[in-house]
């Protein structure tokens, strides 16, 4: 905390601060030995041709100070391993460079996640409004009378022909119309407050089934 206070404060640094290779590597071996004053020396050589460097990447100045504080932060902590291989000054700009790249993948990496975060949420409502439907459905559906409730059923969630519900049930094709209009009429008072508070249903649910603006499902559908 203590060097990041320091370099808050530090004057512009000077285009004339940078030494040959060899003052550049005493440095070096200076700071592996914890010499704070050979640290700042490099950072006030190098700190603002890096912080331009940075923000050709970054196009914040927020953001490319941060990155080149990053960089010098990471090699004071661990200045008793640092080697660079090289020119120092290659090492600095393509650390900077590596950093500036991995913050914008990583901030292109959150923005994917928040956008895909977003649709999933909107999916997942989708699909618990619809299942609310369809348990309000089948709710409805079992306040019937006994035989309507179960053409109902045989109609609007197993998806049968009126054939096929007059074979099962044993009644007439004209009973099974007729049972049918009856129950849609009481769905459709009973569901439309609650109908109007999703959103559509997914194709094939009983929710979408019980739709139809017609009294009756037709004829052998």
């Amino acid at each position: 905390m203590s060097l990041e206070l320091r370099f808050t404060h530090q004057p512009p640094p000077s285009w004339d601060d940078v030494r040959t290779d060899a003052d550049e590597r005493a440095w070096v071996e200076r700071i592996r030995a914890g010499a704070v004053d050979a640290f700042e020396a490099l950072y006030r050589a190098y700190w603002e041709r890096l912080y331009a460097f940075a923000f050709r990447y970054m196009h914040s100045k927020e953001d490319a100070e941060e990155v080149v504080q990053e960089v010098f932060f990471r090699i004071w902590r661990g200045r008793s391993n640092w080697v660079p291989a090289g020119a120092v000054r290659n090492y600095l700009y393509l650390a900077v460079r590596n950093s500036a790249r991995d913050r914008l993948e990583r901030a292109a990496v959150a923005r994917r996640w928040r956008i895909g975060q977003r649709a999933t949420d909107a999916e997942v409502q989708s699909h618990l409004e619809a299942r609310d439907l369809v348990a309000a459905v089948e709710r409805a559906i079992s306040e019937l009378p006994v035989k309507r409730s179960a053409v109902c059923k045989l109609r609007l969630i197993d998806e049968l022909s009126y054939a096929q519900i007059a074979e099962r049930l044993g009644i007439s094709e004209k009973t099974v119309e007729t049972q049918l209009a009856r129950g849609l009429k009481f769905l459709r008072d009973r569901i439309r407050p609650h109908a109007r508070m999703t959103s559509a249903p997914p194709e094939g649910s009983a929710a979408k089934a019980y739709r139809p603006a017609a009294p009756a499902a037709p004829r052998g559908a």
